[in-house]
């Protein structure tokens, strides 16, 4: 009995033939979510930099610091993105991005209030998952890359994953460390 193809058995390359308004769809689809990935990548950038002038401790400080200038480099290579395919970068989402930090910082008072948490660790918090959007919206690109065939895609965002997995932890662990700071002590740090 002959095995049924499936994606799993499947040995050799499957070329699939697209016609021009199909792929300028995908195109389309794509530079749609790069204006999501770019003003994620912002919010984030606006957050790290926010964050930082809030702490007051010289070595988390410095590393938030480290942390907002490889979100602004993220950024830059965000933009860069859009010329892989042939398209121009948003020129409104890193101001919405800017605008969606803003949102992040006021739920980060609403749920810091609300558990009993003292700024600024709710704003860091706040400033980790925004690290995980990030990182994911990257990790999605990268399969939109690998999807469309476009290497150069796949790999720029998957250089990014990397970078800012390493960033995501630390700021994990950062985060965890100063819960006694901000929940029990009530301090700043």
């Amino acid at each position: 009995m002959t095995p049924k193809a499936s994606i799993a058995n499947i040995k050799e390359p499957i070329l699939v033939e697209l016609d021009g308004a199909s792929w300028d769809a995908y195109l389309d689809s794509t530079e749609k979510w790069l204006d999501n990935v770019l003003m994620i990548q912002a919010s984030f950038r606006e957050l790290a930099e926010d964050v930082r002038a809030k702490i007051e401790e010289p070595h988390f400080h410095a590393y938030l610091g480290e942390v907002a200038e490889k979100a602004q480099a993220h950024e830059d290579r965000a933009e860069g993105l859009y010329r892989i395919i042939g398209r121009d970068p948003s020129r409104l989402r890193p101001a919405l991005g800017a605008l969606t930090a803003k949102v992040r910082q006021g739920w980060a008072d609403v749920f810091g209030l609300a558990g009993g948490a003292k700024a600024p660790w709710r704003d860091l918090h706040q400033l980790f998952l925004s690290s995980l959007s990030a990182m994911s919206a990257f990790g999605a690109t990268e399969q939109l890359g690998y999807s469309l065939g476009l290497h150069e895609l796949a790999n720029e965002c998957f250089a990014i994953v990397d970078e800012k997995y390493t960033h995501h932890l630390l700021l994990q662990e950062l985060t965890l460390e100063m819960v006694p700071w901000g929940i029990l002590y009530k301090a700043p740090f």
